[in-house]
């Protein structure tokens, strides 16, 4: 693989699981209300 597309590979993963692990943390602090 050339340097461009691990760049990119790399880059893909980090805000793949940056969001990923943003997201959990927001619902753990902020857990959504159950409609009952």
């Amino acid at each position: 693989m050339s340097t461009g597309a691990v760049v990119m590979l790399i880059i893909a993963i980090v805000i793949v699981w940056g969001g990923l692990t943003v997201s959990v943390i927001h619902l753990r602090r902020h857990p959504d209300q159950p409609n009952s």
